[in-house]
């Protein structure tokens, strides 16, 4: 099979995915029997795990799995190539796009706000802890779990709802925990020009040639298996350091976030996917990249690494009840 009749069949295979989980939001009522509502969490849930799993399976048994290459390759290609793709072909108005980027905004702060007062309350190091449980993981976990919750109108949502999470990751969280603002590295990044690309495209209101969004749509295709699989093998390589400590800090991650999720329902009225996609996005576990970033300078990697691990696996736990939540937002 040659290149076009490869990614021919992809994008088949896309539109039977979304096909099957268009309809969810359209569907799902709480008078719907339990059966039913379960068989539709069931379906989104069980490929996160699957492929999770796979990641988890080849890092455990070291079979030639090399995550940083393959993380690598997911930041400068994959995850630009997403991101361009998904906010230049969806059919979300730009007014749409921009109340995203400021509820993702909103949620941060709502979340950073938060564990500042827990930690100022508990003495517990701010510089430590209050990236990982202010910030969500919502490339890893978040994209790939609204994109099977709510198809294409959910992976645009969070791609948006993401690159805003990445600018605060690569900006605020390295400052904080080195003291220092490096605008220069965050130049060098990209998912920084392939926003760029997208703000010029939609502002200029000029389609994308068709060779772009063909090529950047197959380049994006990967990032769902690819972030799923990383974070499988990131579990595997991670370790917990003093489980009650860190049990405790991911039922408090898990806190901030339902409740800054909650929040930004309330205060932006949210309805539809766009509700259901947010409370899923601000409900993910701490971001994996705080854990690098804490390893990167030397600010106790190994106590975030301990809250990761515990929160991923607590998420994961609670994500069919977390899904049957945003459903019933999403269909309200």
């Amino acid at each position: 099979m040659d290149a076009s009749g490869l990614f021919e069949c992809t994008k088949q295979l896309q539109s039977l995915t979304f096909l099957r989980h268009s309809s969810t939001t359209e569907q799902l009522g709480w008078e719907r029997s339990a059966p039913q509502v379960s068989t539709e969490i069931f379906q989104i849930v069980a490929p996160v795990f699957v492929v999770v799993g796979i990641g988890f399976f080849l890092e455990w048994r070291g079979m030639g799995f090399h995550a940083e290459s393959l993380s690598r390759l997911a930041m400068l290609l994959g995850t630009p190539a997403l991101v361009f793709s998904s906010l230049t072909g969806t059919a979300l108005p730009d007014d749409s796009l921009a109340r995203i980027v400021a509820i993702a905004v909103s949620a941060v702060l709502v979340g950073g706000g938060i564990a500042f007062l827990i930690l100022t309350a508990f003495r517990l190091p701010r510089t430590t802890f209050l990236a990982p449980l202010s910030l969500p993981n919502a490339g890893n976990a978040g994209l790939p779990i609204v994109f099977f919750a709510f198809a294409d109108d959910g992976l645009a949502i969070g791609a948006a709802y993401f690159f805003t999470i990445a600018l605060v990751q690569y900006t605020v969280v390295p400052a904080l925990v080195s003291g220092e603002l490096d605008l220069k590295k965050l130049l060098r990044e990209p998912l920084i020009w392939s926003i760029v690309a997208v703000l010029l495209f939609r502002i200029s209101d000029v389609a994308p040639p068709g060779i772009v969004m063909d090529t950047t749509e197959l380049l994006g295709a990967m990032m769902i298996p690819v972030m799923l699989i990383l974070l499988g093998g990131a579990l595997a390589r991670l370790r917990v350091r003093d489980i009650g400590t860190s049990a405790a800090l991911a039922f408090l991650r898990l806190a901030i976030g339902l409740s800054a999720g909650l929040s930004l329902l309330w205060l932006f009225d949210l309805s539809g996917v766009e509700a259901g996609a947010i409370f899923l996005l601000t409900a993910m576990p701490s971001a994996l990249v705080t854990y690098v970033i804490a390893e990167h300078y030397g600010k106790d990697a190994e106590r975030v690494a301990g809250l990761v691990v515990s929160s991923t696996v607590l998420n994961f736990m609670l994500l069919p009840g977390l899904i049957a939540a945003a459903l019933y937002f999403a269909a309200a």
